[in-house]
């Protein structure tokens, strides 16, 4: 009589499975947030920030047995969250005593703005008088910051800890913006004394571009001197600051790290307008992208208030990439031509196109550029039309409605949404993923992919011009972008291809009749 199985008698790929669903339960989380049930939350179902399952949950299932805790343990420590703090630092020291840094896959990176300027003293002593919780709050972080920059413990640290991330993958560079900073850009804001003005100016502030520049050449610094070579990099709001000073780095540094990145997903941020500085980093790109021959996917964003007014090959300088499979332009004023002469470079190995907030000028139509994507893009399986419009029209809308085309400085502004939440634990290894998304994400609305369309669906996009879309040059009508996108993936020529290809298989392996009848359906999807 056979014996009953039991769980120990799985193989470890299936333990690690069911890990998987004990760690993960309900769907799949959207953009960094996952809807709770009233079980699961405070009551109200409301939104939460997702972590990636429970580390009380991980734990438990590590102390069942030795076997529990062996087929564990990488995922409990798959993902580290490093701040810029001696706090942060001395957590790395840990992990690197413990000797687990070679599970770290993705290394999640948060940067406070810096406290520059001459009168930090005085502000904090003036909030001392009605807060002084809150003055040793920044009266200590402050003591961190010059601490860690003057003895460069940073750097070091980043160093010793890139060597041991040996399989490492993925760097995120986050800004980190807390109750705490909120509380006193309030502070500094609201009151009404005679020495507010020197508050808000040069003498005492809070600088993005300098902690950015910091964290973004000491990364690279660390990542040269490492062992690491297929990484993905995100940067959710990265500094033109930060960018300038590779201007002053070598050739060699430049594409050292170019060689080493397969995904540059950055978006740019900045109080002014960006396209002199870009302007200037068009050098910089060029030496960079020429080196970076691995890239599988590339993200570069502008803010869609203050769209970058520069050709697009002062960025990219006609480059190709032979393994690029994403393509995603966001916050941009661009000529049809410009987008249609990138999209054919690609044209056969790119799969997934996206644009958000790009406007085109005058002389060029939107339907042109939807054509060659739909006749020409050979394996599209992905399309994203985000806000898209003409220059025209979005720059009557911003005369009209009064947009305020630049962000606030930081001294009074309203935290970003780009920030790291207010309360954010970070005491655990679980992952963090900011209000943005974990990269190539532009809002939390999905894109349109292709998905399976009955046949009469199908034949009315195909049989559809691009005359048919109510494209007028003026104005892009929202409604119709689901229309649009699905008219792309629809192309007869794309399609034809598809279908001779799994026509043939199917048609070998399981007669003519399903090679050439449901070859045609199943292949094509939008």
């Amino acid at each position: 009589m056979d014996q009953p199985r039991r769980i120990q008698d799985l193989a470890d790929e299936l333990l690690n499975e069911i890990l998987t669903f004990l760690l993960e339960p309900g769907s799949r989380p959207l953009n960094g947030k996952l809807y709770l049930s009233k079980n699961q939350s405070n009551g109200q179902g409301e939104y939460r920030d997702f972590e990636y399952g429970e580390s009380s949950d991980l734990d438990r299932f590590r102390l069942v047995c030795k076997r529990f805790m062996r087929i564990g343990t990488p995922r409990k420590f798959s993902r580290f969250n490093l701040r810029f703090s001696e706090d942060g630092f001395r957590r790395l020291g840990e992990l690197l005593a413990m000797q687990r840094a070679h599970y770290v896959k993705n290394v999640t990176y948060l940067v406070r703005p810096f406290y520059q300027g001459s009168g930090w003293i005085q502000i904090l002593q003036a909030l001392s008088s009605e807060d002084h919780a809150l003055a040793e709050v920044h009266s200590h972080r402050l003591r961190q910051q010059t601490k860690l920059v003057e003895t460069n413990f940073d750097l070091t640290q980043l160093c010793l800890g890139m060597m041991a991330f040996s399989a490492l993958q993925e760097i995120k560079l986050l800004r980190l913006q807390d109750e705490a900073d909120e509380n006193l850009l309030d502070f500094v804001r609201d009151r009404s004394i005679r020495n507010v003005e020197d508050m808000n100016s040069s003498a005492a502030y809070f600088d993005w571009g300098s902690a950015c520049s910091r964290a973004v050449t000491n990364l690279g610094i660390a990542l040269l001197n490492s062992q690491c070579t297929a990484i993905r990099f995100i940067g959710p709001q990265i500094s033109p600051e930060a960018t300038l000073q590779l201007l002053r780095a070598p050739s060699t540094t430049l594409a050292a790290m170019g060689t080493r990145l397969t995904s540059l997903d950055i978006n740019f941020h900045s109080n002014t307008d960006l396209t002199a500085t870009m302007s200037d980093l068009s050098t910089v790109f060029h030496r960079f992208f020429l080196e970076a021959k691995s890239l599988v996917a590339i993200h570069i964003g502008f803010p869609p208030k203050a769209p970058l007014d520069l050709d697009l090959e002062s960025i990219f300088h006609n480059v190709r990439w032979k393994t690029l499979r994403t393509l995603s332009l966001q916050g941009w004023r661009l000529h049809a031509h410009e987008i249609i002469s990138l999209l054919r470079r690609h044209r056969r190995q790119l799969r997934d196109f996206r644009l958000c907030a790009v406007y085109l000028r005058p002389w060029g139509l939107w339907k042109d550029v939807l054509t060659v994507l739909r006749e020409e893009i050979e394996r599209l399986d992905r399309v994203d039309l985000r806000e898209i419009d003409y220059t025209e029209h979005f720059d009557a809308l911003a005369q009209a409605d009064g947009i305020e085309v630049f962000d606030m400085p930081i001294s009074a502004a309203a935290p970003s949404s780009l920030s790291v939440a207010a309360g954010t634990d970070f005491s655990d290894q679980s992952t963090f993923t900011p209000g943005l998304g974990s990269g190539f994400g532009f809002s939390p609305v999905m894109p349109t992919r292709r998905m399976p369309l009955r046949p009469g669906s199908l034949e009315k996009l195909r049989n559809l011009s691009q005359d048919d879309l109510g494209d007028n040059g003026i104005i892009v009508p929202r409604e119709e972008l689901q229309l649009w996108s699905a008219w792309v993936l629809s192309g007869a020529q794309r399609g034809m291809q598809r279908t001779n290809g799994n026509g043939n298989g199917n048609g070998n392996g399981n007669g003519n009749g399903n090679g050439n009848g449901n070859g045609h359906f199943n292949a094509y999807h939008i």
